[in-house]
């Protein structure tokens, strides 16, 4: 799988009270990445691009952004903004490794401090380069996340 899209995170933050959100979506599916309230932002990844998605400390899932713009769905309340993707990997629920943990994947702490629920661009990050630091930072992680989520 080419990672070579792979530039944002998004830190998941569940409605409802449910434990993990986006949970029913497996690999190939499509479902509606909303965001609550921040056109700008959800505008921001552009289409074909990935992002990895946190939720409680781990990493979940890999979407590919499948629109051009994002939509407005007004009788969604407060996360009526989405952009429709597509998973491409998603964590085991029967079997949540601590190696999916987010500061295992990004490999540095900062990365649980990241929240909000905008898509964040990795590059920018200063504690993503501090880490991921170098011309290739950002190649450098996308191949440290093909080999840690054993994607083909």
């Amino acid at each position: 799988m080419d990672l070579q899209n792979l530039k944002w995170t998004k830190n998941i933050v569940p409605q409802n009270h449910e434990h993990w959100a986006y949970q029913p979506f497996d690999k190939g599916h499509l479902f509606k990445l909303a965001w609550r309230d921040n056109e700008g932002n959800a505008n921001k990844p552009a289409r074909e691009d990935l992002l990895l998605l946190r939720q409680h400390g781990y990493v979940t899932h890999l979407v590919r952004v499948l629109d051009y713009k994002s939509e407005n769905d007004a009788w969604r309340g407060d996360f009526n903004i989405y952009r429709i993707v597509e998973v491409l990997w998603v964590i085991d629920w029967s079997n949540l490794a601590t190696t999916l943990k987010a500061d295992k994947v990004f490999e540095y702490p900062g990365v649980m401090y990241y929240e909000g629920g905008d898509a964040m661009y990795l590059a920018a990050l200063p504690t993503f380069q501090k880490r991921w630091h170098g011309n290739d930072g950002l190649k450098n992680f996308q191949a440290h996340v093909h080999t840690h989520l054993n994607l083909t």
